[in-house]
């Protein structure tokens, strides 16, 4: 079966994309719901804040999990996605900092 990951905080383990109405696991990002008007590194910095806690009741957190190493596989993933187009802009997201204002 084919696994998705969350744009929000990099679980790996989604079943089904990050989208209708999905809920993450990991963070508790509610897709189509939570991410309307807010983006996901609005939404990432929200979970970071609260210590980035493992979210689902039912679904335990898998064995040896670390947020911080979740979120750099995150980076790590978003980096090749944005720099695989035609652009070699180089954009690097820093995990262990909140986003800045606007």
């Amino acid at each position: 079966m084919k696994q998705y990951y969350c744009p929000v905080c990099g679980y790996d383990e989604l079943d089904e994309p990050p989208s209708n109405h999905n809920i993450c696991s990991c963070c508790g990002t509610h897709f189509g719901y939570h991410d309307v008007g807010h983006s996901w590194i609005e939404l990432r910095d929200t979970w970071l804040l609260k210590g980035a806690p493992w979210f689902s009741k039912s679904r335990p957190a898998p064995s040896a999990w670390n947020a911080l190493a979740q979120l750099q596989k995150l980076s790590d993933l978003e980096n090749i996605r944005v720099t695989a187009g035609k652009e070699t802009t180089r954009v690097k997201i820093d995990a262990r900092q909140p986003a800045l204002a606007a």
